[in-house]
């Protein structure tokens, strides 16, 4: 892709965190033939193994599995997230996939309460397969996030599958 003087794009990089965790710190680059031709990017994470012990929030679901198994479709999840500090948190999304999802999520929750929150997959991705992810900035001292996996398989009983998207046969 080339870009024009003063433009910009969104890149995807995507960290697999599955044979990680704890504190980890990624430095992916990315190659320009503008100035010095390596540039960097700096991700800090502390991948939690057993999310329920999470601070200062806890999701369940600690992943959102929007997959369809059937022919219902099935495009929707309900989560809760319960705040495990001591004090009220205002939430905010700050990064999904552009027009891939319509997270409803509250805006605040006070200490010690728990929301409900739903996710809901959009237009064309209804009928697609995907592994993205979306971040939730938490407003505590320290602007916790969490990047939450967000997973949609597609299973039809009958169905061909193709390129990540499924048919009901005979359709």
């Amino acid at each position: 892709m080339e870009l024009a003087v003063g433009d910009s794009t969104r890149l995807e990089i995507i960290f697999s965190t599955k044979s990680y965790q704890g504190l980890q710190s990624k430095r992916p680059s990315i190659e320009t033939n503008e100035g010095p031709q390596s540039k960097f990017v700096q991700i800090k994470s502390n991948i939690y193994i057993n999310p329920d012990s999470t601070y200062p929030v806890t999701l369940k679901p600690y992943k959102w599995d929007i997959s369809q198994y059937g022919e219902k479709e099935r495009t929707k999840l309900t989560y809760e997230i319960t705040n495990v500090s001591d004090q009220d948190l205002d939430l905010a999304l700050v990064d999904t996939p552009a027009g891939m999802f319509k997270v409803n999520l509250p805006k605040k929750i006070k200490a010690g309460q728990t929301e409900k929150g739903t996710v809901e997959v959009l237009g064309e991705y209804v009928s697609k397969e995907f592994e993205k992810s979306v971040t939730v900035e938490f407003g505590d001292a320290a602007k916790t996030r969490f990047t939450i996996p967000v997973k949609r398989t597609i299973r039809i009983p009958g169905a061909a599958a193709s390129t990540g998207t499924t048919t009901p046969s005979g359709h």
